[in-house]
């Protein structure tokens, strides 16, 4: 797989694809300020709950950020974009126009999107460390690979495994709700079919799942929950998108 591309002005999405943005997150006065004319009053409240204003922005810049994504790929105004909670309490569009997910951590955000798959992304950095509480987290299997690695070797192995767990679920539209220790991400060359419990005993269901290209100190994975023909991984500009469309 490349890297990130920067996104075409003509670019369709198509049944089957699986489209990953990747978004700089910008703390500046005038990003914040274009943030929360973006933002709803209830997304407003959520983030003034957070204990730290660093993170209360980092919420409202990601929920902008994602309408910004979704209304330059559905040809329309950022503002018109709205979500809603879907039965298993995750974030869905009310029009379901497109299947998406977002994770962001520190300066960085991915934005996943599929016409007709449920799909789950995340990124995660050197701030989460492998410890002893965390090994709970993975399968007997994986942890025995763990061990046998170079204690270096181990935070950046138990990333890309936390990583593909995060998307997975999402994916499957579970969340932690499926334990992560029953998930095996265990797959060839960072892609493959990942099969996850489902939540009442009653079965189990397939996702695809890849890793993502590096970049930055981060550690990222894409997973969707049907057929996936091609991935696509590019660099979106707010900025330049936005006066180039709608």
């Amino acid at each position: 797989m490349g890297g990130w591309a920067a996104v075409p002005s003509g670019l369709v999405v198509r049944s089957g694809e699986l489209h990953v943005f990747r978004v700089s997150l910008e703390p500046a006065r005038q990003a914040i300020a274009q943030a929360l004319e973006l933002v709803t009053d209830a997304e407003r409240a959520t983030a003034e709950a957070f204990g730290r204003s660093g993170d209360g922005w980092a919420f409202l810049s990601a929920r902008a950020t994602t309408r910004r994504v979704l209304g330059w790929v559905l040809g329309r105004g950022p503002k018109s974009v709205e979500f809603c909670r879907t039965e298993h309490g995750r974030l869905a569009l009310v029009d379901h126009e497109v299947c998406f997910s977002s994770a962001y951590v520190g300066d960085q955000q991915l934005v996943a999107v599929s016409l007709i798959s449920e799909v789950g992304v995340d990124v995660q950095d050197g701030d989460v460390a492998y410890g002893e509480n965390l090994h709970l987290a993975l399968t007997e299997w994986e942890q025995r690979l763990l061990r046998r690695l170079s204690p270096d070797a181990r935070q950046m192995f138990f990333l890309s495994l936390w990583t593909r767990k995060e998307a997975v679920l999402r994916a499957a539209g579970y969340g932690l709700r499926v334990p992560p220790d029953e998930v095996d991400v265990l797959v060839e060359d960072g892609a493959g079919v990942v099969a996850v419990p489902l939540p009442d005993g009653s079965g189990m269901t397939e996702v695809q799942v890849r890793d993502l290209p590096s970049g930055r100190g981060t550690v990222a994975a894409v997973a969707a929950a049907g057929p996936v023909t091609a991935l696509h991984t590019w660099t979106f500009n707010p900025t330049f998108h936005e006066a180039h469309s709608y």
